[in-house]
């Protein structure tokens, strides 16, 4: 099964998603791809900053079109689970010297404790994360 990170929901919406990752969909069955409350909310927030107006409307439209109709009944929560594995994810990034984003942080969180891999272009973000497996559907 595998997560997806945000930037590969952002690059899916573009007109033109970079190829590869496209291949990388057409090989993976839809059924064990999975997003996380997490991009819903690092979307919406997105979406929130844009000025009003046809751009936005019609990037929100894309956005929700593509989150309802592509993973309906594939959205996964932060629960107590995942809550507990971000608390001592985040300690263990700070006392590595390492910075880890609150979002990132929760997004390897979900991963980790459904044992999912993780979909992302920045495989730098989540580095040394002990566990996480990585997918770069950009290689």
């Amino acid at each position: 099964m595998f997560l997806l990170d945000t930037n590969v929901i952002s690059e899916l919406s573009k007109p033109e998603p970079n190829p590869a990752v496209l291949r990388w969909f057409a090989h993976t069955p839809a059924q064990q791809i999975y997003i996380s409350s997490v991009t819903l909310c690092e979307i919406e927030f997105g979406l929130a900053l844009l000025p009003a107006g046809k751009r936005r409307d019609a990037l929100s439209a894309a956005m929700h079109g593509l989150v309802q109709e592509d993973f309906e009944g594939r959205c996964l929560p932060v629960d107590a689970q995942c809550a507990v594995a971000y608390g001592r994810l985040a300690a263990n990034e700070q006392q590595q010297g390492r910075t880890c984003g609150t979002e990132d942080a929760m997004i390897a969180s979900i991963a980790l404790t459904r044992q999912y891999t993780l979909v992302t272009r920045n495989v730098k973000d989540f580095q040394g994360i002990e566990g996480l497996r990585i997918v770069n559907p950009w290689d």
